[in-house]
């Protein structure tokens, strides 16, 4: 256990902003089902840390799955999900740690870490050696002495990462296995909302919806309640943004389908409701009316300061660890069929420029870099505002990537002043004719000018983001794909003879999952073979040009994904057993007898229920169905104009609070009450 607390104590000192209350009323572990690296770099993470802390009764620590310095696929304790793209920076953090004027938290742990300046120890290893209980970060505390463990789980690969964690802290995985000495279990994050079916048996509670609205909801409810059995009841009968999983049966048809979820308890309701922060204005509002120049509407949309999770932490260590992250607008308007970020998170929203630029000068004094968070940053009506004010700041800007429609001159220059000499881009398909599938308007003319424009500018290495895989693809599309990266690679040797060098291009294949809550839904995954073929045929091709460096993920990984994402209640069982048995998910197959392709490999009927139905996103079904026949004909639907009174897929009615009813208006955050917590 030293070795791992020492480790810790190294984590620590290497960060500035972390937090440690002592004597608090209500005691949270907050657990990122991956490493450290990998955890601080997700604004989600970081977002809740802030939120719950920041309720004075309450103390909030973080928990991960610890590190492992082993790769290879057999060694114990660490899944292929951790060990695949895991850096290390723990030189460079304990570095910047150590250097004199430091500003620290915590105890002194900065002399601890000039006195253990040793290399990082295999804390998974160390566990395993000394069966120690999984720890937290801040104050060494075992898990199952908190209160609350609260999961935050944004990948659904990251199933497996949760059970082994539990797993770890002696914590029993199924719910129904618990007693009232238990911590109550809450899961939250992307894949709340997403599918949260498949690991519906390990959680107590699944948050719906977004953090800021049901961190404190979550808080309120439990000081205002007793036993555990009332805390559940409670959160349940809120009627959004709450589902208790144990209240709830399901029903099969003999074919395996689900039949029914039938509510067990009075007061819950059928399907839970989806909770959103209305506080941020919608896209489409906002971009109207500064078109109109409407002053006073722009200074109503602007009234309230929104909530912008951004970087809390300065974690060295981190992926992105060097650079302020902030997130500057959710969901997008385009509505790509197989982007779950972007109907998961309608309607589209923004972060307004004030508050943004009012964070990054809080900032600026500990960092140069900064990150744009978001699905399509330049859809931002304030991007220009946003640039010149961070441009003014002397900041360096960079974005995860872009979408190639919305490539500015403005951004361009920006990334061009940070020195940046990469970017990434997303083209999905070399096929005028799949993107019209997947509700993508651009063409392979329009795709190779907007590279070019970039390559002009002397960034000169361009990612390329690619799917195989996709609904009616057909071996002339791939063909096409290699075409495509021919004649941006070409653009690329045309201007790069301005600079006197060449860049590279590099395309980034990933086979096509289908993905719950969107048009897709109801596709099967392309059968691992053929999927495998199909990679192998665009690698070979690809890797034969000059310039250009391909990647590909495995059939094998698309299919894990894709079951993980699609399952139902009893791929929980194939969880379970694949993080028992160390990360074998074959093994875990054997063991449970389950089909996996019964929940990847079918074609659904629209009429079937789906696992996820369960959660209302407030789109219509109609709406998806829709959607999912226009692409089959190859028809582009309009972007979603996020207008007040739209109703074309039914999601602001239901979740915005201008027109809705009274029933349906989103939580509020209440102050949270004073009284002692139980979970006895």
């Amino acid at each position: 256990m030293k070795k791992i607390v020492e480790s810790y104590k190294r984590k620590l000192a290497a960060e500035e902003g972390w937090v440690l209350k002592r004597g608090a009323q209500l005691r949270i572990a907050l657990c990122y089902p991956n490493v450290y690296s990998i955890g601080m770099a997700n604004l989600g993470f970081q977002a809740m840390y802030e939120i719950f802390n920041n309720i004075p009764e309450v103390s909030c620590e973080r928990v991960f799955l610890p590190d492992s310095v082993s790769t290879s696929r057999g060694d114990r304790g660490s899944s292929p999900t951790v060990r695949e793209g895991v850096a290390r920076k723990n030189a460079l953090a304990y570095a910047r740690a150590t250097a004199p004027g430091h500003p620290r938290d915590g105890s002194g742990y900065d002399q601890a870490a000039r006195d253990r300046a040793d290399a990082p120890i295999d804390e998974m290893r160390e566990y395993e050696r000394t069966r120690t209980p999984l720890l937290s970060l801040e104050s060494h505390t075992p898990v199952r002495d908190f209160d609350v463990v609260a999961f935050s789980i944004s990948f659904e690969t990251d199933y497996v990462n949760m059970a082994r964690m539990m797993q770890m802290s002696g914590v029993p995985v199924w719910s129904e296995d618990r007693t009232r000495h238990d911590p109550l279990i809450v899961m939250g994050g992307a894949s709340s909302f997403l599918n949260p079916e498949p690991i519906a048996d390990f959680t107590d509670v699944i948050a719906v919806g977004e953090g800021e609205i049901l961190g404190p909801k979550l808080v309120d409810v439990i000081f205002e309640n007793g036993s555990k059995e009332e805390i559940l009841t409670a959160l349940a009968r809120q009627g959004r943004g709450f589902y208790v999983p144990s209240f709830y049966e399901v029903s099969y048809h003999d074919d395996g389908t689900a039949a029914a979820y039938t509510p067990m308890e009075d007061g819950v309701p059928a399907r839970v409701g989806r909770a959103i922060s209305a506080e941020n204005p919608k896209e489409g509002s906002l971009r109207r009316a500064i078109r109109r120049e409407q002053k006073d509407l722009i200074d109503q949309l602007r009234r309230d300061e929104v909530f912008a999770p951004s970087t809390t932490i300065f974690a060295p260590q981190a992926e992105m660890g060097d650079r302020f992250l902030i997130e500057i607008s959710r969901g997008c308007s385009q509505g790509c069929r197989f982007c779950w970020a972007g109907y998961n998170y309608w309607p589209p929203r923004v972060v307004p420029a004030r508050d943004i630029l009012a964070k990054a000068r809080a900032w600026r004094s500990k960092t140069d870099k900064i990150g744009l968070v978001s699905t399509a940053v330049c859809d931002h009506p304030e991007i220009s505002e946003i640039l010149q004010g961070l441009r003014a700041m002397d900041y360096r800007i960079s974005v995860s990537s872009l979408r190639l429609d919305q490539i500015s001159d403005e951004l361009l220059d920006a990334l061009v002043e940070s020195r940046d000499q990469q970017i990434a881009v997303a083209p999905e398909t070399g096929s005028d004719r799949l993107r019209r599938v997947i509700n993508k308007n651009l063409t392979n003319d329009e795709i190779v000018d907007i590279c070019g424009a970039v390559f002009d500018r002397g960034m000169l290495t361009v990612k390329l983001y690619m799917m195989v895989g996709l609904p009616t693809e057909t071996d002339e599309d791939l063909e096409e794909m290699i075409v495509l990266v021919e004649r941006i690679k070409d653009r690329m040797l045309e201007a790069g003879k301005r600079f006197g060098r060449a860049g590279k291009i590099i395309p980034s294949l990933n086979g096509f999952v289908p993905k719950p809550n969107t048009p897709f839904q109801w596709e099967p995954i392309c059968e691992e073979k053929e999927l495998k073929r199909r990679l192998k045929f665009v690698s070979k091709k690809l890797a034969r040009i000059p310039n250009v460096e391909v990647r590909a993920m495995s059939a094998r990984i698309a299919h894990e994904q894709a079951l993980f994402s699609s399952g139902d209640r009893r791929i929980a069982r194939v969880i379970e057993s694949t993080a028992r048995l160390n990360g074998d998910l074959n093994a875990a197959i054997r063991e449970t007898q389950i089909d996996p392709h019964f929940h990847t490999s079918r074609r659904r009927g629209y009429n079937e229920i789906l696992p996820w139905d369960i959660v209302d996103s407030g789109i219509s079904r109609d709406f998806m169905q829709q959607e999912d026949e226009r692409a089959h004909e190859a028809r582009s639907t309009a972007p979603c104009p996020s207008v007040n009174q739209c109703t074309r897929c039914g999601v602001c009615p239901t979740t915005w609070l201008g027109e809705a009813p009274a029933a349906l208006v989103q939580l509020k955050a209440f102050a949270t009450a004073a009284a002692s917590p139980s979970l006895a």
